[in-house]
């Protein structure tokens, strides 16, 4: 499987220094914790999980925390798809064997879509239109005649579909997910930066800590 990527170098640090900025609503938020909780873990993953917790983040606001935060309902639609997308694309499987050296090497990958082919024009049209150089991977037995007939699938959003959830070449399968982060971080870094004004500089920094695997606060007597 594809290692996960480093987190952001910069992009932590500077939504840190937001969140030590803020200033604590009048009301505390439902969810706070959940929410902090979601905005520290995006800030310390690889963006693939950074668009997957920062949409989670907004699914988890009521109607009137996105009326403050200026989350539009055209917001939580994109949030869910992005959502959605990330969850497939996280789950893209590699499959692997062993070569006659008895090495273990990466072999092909398929990604599962939650959603049905005739809905692919409607899912990949914004970031993946362009997508054009995915390779087939045939190396197995029957490989060409199902290569035939997915090259039949006149509509190209349907055929990507057919194709990324049969068998692709790993580097095809890396350079789709590529394309998606790209598409979609701009998108979550606005979710974050809008959504952490909800939630106090305590609840944020706790979250922090424990992701950290350390503690924020002074120590409870015994």
């Amino acid at each position: 499987m594809e290692p996960e990527r480093e987190a952001d170098a910069e992009f932590p640090a500077e939504l840190e220094q937001l969140g030590a900025r803020i200033l604590r609503p009048d009301q505390r938020v439902s969810c706070e914790d959940l929410i902090a909780d979601e905005l520290a873990m995006a800030v310390r993953s690889n963006p693939l999980q950074k668009v997957r917790h920062s949409c989670e983040a907004i699914m988890l606001l009521g109607p009137g925390e996105l009326k403050q935060a200026n989350i539009t309902q055209d917001d939580v639609e994109t949030a869910k798809k992005l959502h959605e997308l990330a969850l497939d694309l996280t789950n893209l499987y590699v499959h692997q064997l062993k070569d006659r050296y008895g090495e273990i090497r990466d072999d092909y990958a398929s990604i599962p879509w939650s959603f049905k082919r005739s809905e692919a024009k409607a899912w990949f049209e914004a970031w993946a239109s362009d997508l054009e150089f995915i390779v087939w991977h045939s190396d197995h037995p029957g490989d060409a005649e199902r290569e035939a007939a997915l090259a039949k699938i006149e509509d190209k959003f349907e055929r990507m579909y057919a194709m990324t959830k049969a068998q692709i070449s790993v580097s095809s399968a890396r350079a789709f997910v590529s394309r998606f982060e790209a598409y979609a971080m701009p998108i979550a870094i606005s979710f974050m930066k809008r959504t952490i004004l909800l939630v106090s500089p305590d609840s944020y920094r706790a979250a922090l800590a424990i992701i950290r695997g350390g503690r924020y606060g002074k120590e409870t007597e015994a």
